[in-house]
């Protein structure tokens, strides 16, 4: 070891040489120019293919990655990149490439829907996609603040953003035939149509967002009210058969209208967002409004076949309430098995009431009860045979209270004019079953015989007559009647003022009346003297009576 290392030489160093740095090289430049030209198509190719916005779609159908383009107003702005199912796989996300041009539509109320052949209440749309194929429609949005996630619409809005007009909610019991496109008109003017239809699971009730055109929204007051004018109003009620027809169109696929009426100053514009309720009918929006706070039970002897649920309550002619149900449920012990109706009425339509004394109403009612105030059934109409419940104050019914039964307030109730004619009847036919009808059909039967007897006795008699009548001396009866006249007429004839027998008649007359006079004289004279029926008058005149001139 020891000699290796001494027979080693050692290393030689060698001093680095030291040189400038040398200029980069001109070959260099195009490389670096082409590096740099290639980044800048990179960077212009991924900025010109704009942002990507996720869309959730129930369902895919007809969607198509790189295929399905996006338009808007019928210009292709984006194409769809990709087709996924949701995590939750209740959905379908779609992610779709925006032009760069078209990225500032993308605001937070911006709209997506899937354009295919649809048919509904808006009328048929989507035929060209049967050609050109299914695409996707964005609804710019007008909202200031931008968004890149989006819940997709299954159906075409009815109204675009931007339009000027009126957005209203209306509210109803049941849909019918009224959807989103249906019109929304004003005296057979269409101004406006519904756009959407929602359930308010919560309430129960139909919700409709209907859009009024324009100046058109001027028209809507807190006052205006609404009704369903979809097919034909065909009202068979109490009221008799009535008939109201809608435009064609809402014939077809159905219809609202309204009615602004009123004017003052409790009136002021809609403002947009209000609430209206949608009327079944118009006959419905002429009906006062009801506050049914009072329910009583009435108990009906009679049928109430024809009485529906719904059926109004009247008083004299006014609706003042509606019958809510009829079961034997609100008294199933009644040993007379009457027939229980539960109503709701208004109070404040019979009287005026302050709404909060909640206690008057029932004290009117009782009052009123005692009063007469009694509950009938009627007839609202000979055709349907529906009924209603009148109310009305009855001058012989008997006294009565207002009572609780079965947990309910009962006001009195009478039979019906056709159930009192029917115990009349009854109780005439119960008289006549307890006449002795078998004596009486024996002396009808003793007097028919009597008669029998009487009218061939008349019989006989007639006869006599006929053979009297036919005689030779009952026809000259009337010939020698004739000659009888006549000779009595030619007697008259002979006493006129100038016929001698007239002369010596009337002559003959005063001669009587002469004589008389004198008789008259002598019995005066008589009587005041008897003596001269023996000696006589002694100047031989007989003295005139007195007061009598004379002769």
């Amino acid at each position: 070891m020891t000699e290796e290392t001494e027979d080693t030489e050692p290393p030689v160093r060698v001093a680095p040489i030291v040189r400038d740095r040398r200029r980069l090289s001109p070959v260099w430049i195009i490389p670096i120019i082409a590096g740099v030209l290639g980044a800048w198509l990179v960077w212009e190719f991924y900025a010109s293919k704009g942002p990507l916005v996720e869309v959730r779609f129930e369902t895919a159908e007809g969607v198509a990655a790189k295929k399905t383009a996006v338009q808007c107003r019928s210009v292709n702005i984006g194409m769809v990149e990709t087709v996924r199912l949701a995590h939750d796989l209740k959905s379908v996300v779609t992610t779709l490439r925006i032009d760069r041009d078209a990225a500032g539509l993308l605001k937070s109320d911006t709209r997506f829907w899937v354009v295919r052949p649809r048919f509904g209440g808006s009328g048929i749309s989507g035929l060209g996609t049967l050609v050109s194929g299914t695409y996707i429609e964005l609804d710019p949005g007008v909202a200031p603040d931008e968004m890149d996630r989006f819940e997709g619409l299954e159906n075409p809005p009815v109204t675009p953003q931007g339009v000027p007009g009126l957005h209203v909610t209306l509210i109803a019991d049941k849909a019918g035939s009224v959807g989103p496109g249906s019109s929304v008109s004003y005296k057979g003017i269409k101004v406006g149509r519904i756009e959407s239809q929602d359930l308010n699971a919560k309430e129960g009730r139909v919700e409709f967002g209907a859009f009024i055109e324009g100046d058109f929204g001027k028209l809507i007051t807190n006052r205006t009210r609404f009704w369903n004018v979809s097919g034909l109003d065909l009202d068979i009620g109490v009221n008799g058969v009535r008939l109201r027809t809608g435009t064609l169109e809402a014939l077809v696929v159905g219809g609202v209208a309204f009615e602004t009426s009123e004017t003052g100053a409790n009136v002021w514009p809609a403002n947009d967002g209000a609430i209206f309720p949608l009327y079944d009918s118009y006959d419905a929006t002429e009906q006062t409004t009801l506050n049914p706070r009072l329910t009583y039970l009435l108990l009906f002897k009679d049928s109430v076949r024809g009485l529906s649920p719904e059926a109004p309550v009247e008083f004299r002619g006014i609706r003042v309430g509606t019958v809510t149900g009829i079961s034997f449920d609100y008294l199933p012990n009644d040993p007379e098995r009457r027939v229980p109706v539960l109503i709701k009425i208004d109070p404040n339509l019979i009287t005026d009431l302050p709404d909060d004394d909640i206690s008057a109403g029932p004290a009117v009612i009782a009052q009123s009860v005692r009063n007469g105030l009694r509950a009938t059934l009627r007839a609202g109409s000979l055709l349907t045979g529906q009924l209603f419940v009148d109310l009305d104050m009855q001058k012989d019914a008997e006294p009565a209270e207002v009572v609780e039964i079965g947990g309910y307030r009962t006001i009195p109730t009478i039979s019906t004019g056709l159930a009192q004619l029917q115990d009349k009847l009854t109780a005439v036919l119960d008289k006549i079953q307890g006449l002795k009808l078998e004596q009486t059909v024996d002396n009808a039967a003793a007097a028919l015989a009597e008669v029998k007897i009487a009218a061939t006795d008349l019989k006989g008699a007639a006869a006599g007559l006929d053979k009297l009548l036919a005689s030779k001396d009952t026809q000259a009866l009337p010939g020698d009647l004739k000659k009888s006249l006549a000779a009595l007429q030619k007697t008259l004839d002979g006493f006129n003022e100038n016929s001698p027998v007239y002369r010596e008649l009337v002559a003959t007359i005063q001669d009587l009346s002469n004589a008389m006079r004198s008789i008259d004289s002598l019995s005066s004279t008589i009587e005041r003297k008897p003596s001269s029926l023996l000696w006589g008058n002694p100047k031989g005149k007989v003295s005139p009576p007195k007061g009598k001139p004379a002769p």
